[in-house]
């Protein structure tokens, strides 16, 4: 096993991950985007953002109150900013599966339309994401219940990409670009660093 995959299957022993997983045995929890990506790399990161699917968001909520300070900052999409008891690091985020269209393909951030939904795959919350680089998930849930090998999620082969110093738009490029402009400005930095 990679020393990758041991550093992220250590989320499992966390001890609010651990009581998440306690309290809500069915849920399936993510990490995802840049934090795999840069433990992949073996770089540190202080940019956290987890999903979890199979809960409300009304008892994500209250579960997290028990755990730390949480804000909602994303009503209509379900985002999470939580700081857990005893926790050094950063606010993290904890975000329930989401999907986001662009509602007129100007360019601008802001006009998408975004929906949550605790039932939705982890798939189809990764397809939203930029590049492939960050589209993957590692599944802490099922590493921590069942002491699995691996449990990366990577549906559009980032990790290969990663290894090969590709960085690819997920799906059409074009449309990607259009979605948001700021992607391209993210695409040279991925690629200088």
């Amino acid at each position: 096993m990679e020393t990758w995959q041991k550093n992220l299957q250590n989320w499992g022993k966390v001890p609010f991950i651990k009581q998440l997983i306690k309290k809500f045995p069915k849920a399936d929890l993510f990490l995802v985007g840049g934090a795999v990506r840069d433990e992949i790399l073996g770089r540190e990161t202080k940019d956290f953002d987890f999903v979890v699917r199979g809960v409300s968001k009304n008892d994500l909520q209250k579960f997290l109150a028990t755990q730390g300070k949480v804000d909602l900052v994303g009503k209509k999409f379900g985002v999470f900013k939580f700081k857990p008891k005893d926790w050094k690091g950063l606010e993290i985020d904890i975000a329930l599966p989401r999907t986001e269209h662009s509602i007129n393909l100007s360019g601008a951030y802001k006009d998408f339309k975004i929906k949550s939904n605790a039932k939705l795959k982890i798939e189809d919350d990764l397809s939203r994401r930029d590049f492939t680089i960050n589209t993957m998930a590692f599944q802490i849930a099922k590493s921590y219940e069942l002491k699995a090998k691996s449990s990366l999620i990577d549906p559009f082969d980032g990790l290969a990409d990663l290894k090969k110093g590709i960085i690819r738009a997920v799906g059409n490029p074009a449309s990607r670009f259009k979605e948001d402009y700021s992607r391209i400005l993210r695409a040279i930095r991925f690629a200088c660093q």
